[in-house]
């Protein structure tokens, strides 16, 4: 854990005017092991404003960052992660997809010796350096206030959010704590939902963005990262659209093509004479 002091508050990064938010999905996944401290590590040497990743709990109630619920994509492993004990879990090796998760593939011998992380170790990893997106696959009230706990611990006001399944997990963390920044899976294009809740952020998928939600989204002001862009085309099209906040799985490609379209705004343009 370092503490930076350029790294930026979400409030800060999305009031700046003309900043394009960039998170990276499960870190920096379209080049190292999804979910992997490796992968969070190298986002944050990227420059990233934000490391998404994704929590799950094991039978003796760690919590674990994984994303599919069983192991088989990622790991050595296999069966459900709920059924397996974190002692059990720390044996596996966690670097078995290469690739961004929508074209990826399993390789045959893992990449290198990454496991997987629990909860506690991601914060440590990230805690002053980066803000994060904490995607919270646990709906058991008593697993949900100890992962309010945690946040409360590490002191991750204003620099996390944790992004919860349903409106009920996340009615239940407010009334633990209505300091928790949050954002909601559930009804993700229903964005009135959303506004009558009070979430702090939305995460719509690229398919929701029609024009009436997007010109919604810009005069309400909410804070949205959208899922996904991989390709310079797709960024370029987010961009357009005039999206403050990208999630990807390759933050070089649309890190680049974000410089890219900053200066072909600002260069002058060429008239005949």
């Amino acid at each position: 854990m370092r503490d930076d002091p350029r790294r930026k508050s979400l409030e800060d990064l999305f009031e700046e005017p003309g900043k394009t938010v960039l998170t990276a999905h499960r870190g920096w996944s379209g080049q190292y092991p999804e979910n992997t401290l490796n992968a969070f590590e190298k986002a944050v040497e990227a420059g990233v404003d934000i490391v998404e990743f994704d929590v799950r709990e094991t039978a003796d109630g760690e919590f674990v960052v994984i994303h599919d619920p069983t192991l088989e994509r990622t790991t050595n492993g296999a069966g459900p992660v709920s059924q397996k004990r974190l002692s059990e879990l720390k044996r596996l090796n966690a670097s078995f997809w290469v690739g961004p998760h929508d074209t990826g593939y399993r390789a045959t011998a893992p990449l290198n010796d990454e496991t997987i992380p629990t909860l506690e170790e991601a914060f440590y990893c990230l805690s002053g350096t980066v803000c994060m997106n904490v995607q919270v696959y646990v709906n058991k009230p008593a697993s949900l206030e100890k992962i309010v706990r945690m946040y409360d611990q590490h002191d991750l006001y204003g620099f996390a959010f944790l992004h919860l399944e349903s409106f009920a997990a996340a009615d239940h963390v407010r009334h633990l704590n209505p300091g928790v920044a949050i954002c909601v899976s559930e009804e993700r294009d229903n964005l009135n939902r959303h506004l009558l809740f009070g979430v702090d952020f939305v995460q719509p998928r690229v398919h929701h963005l029609t024009s009436t939600y997007v010109e919604k989204l810009k005069s309400v002001r909410l804070k949205a990262n959208i899922f996904y862009a991989n390709t310079r085309e797709d960024t370029e099209k987010l961009l357009d659209q005039g999206i403050r906040g990208i999630i990807t799985d390759c933050p070089d490609v649309v890190s680049d093509t974000i410089r890219a379209h900053i200066l072909s705004r600002t260069l002058p343009v060429e008239t005949e004479t």
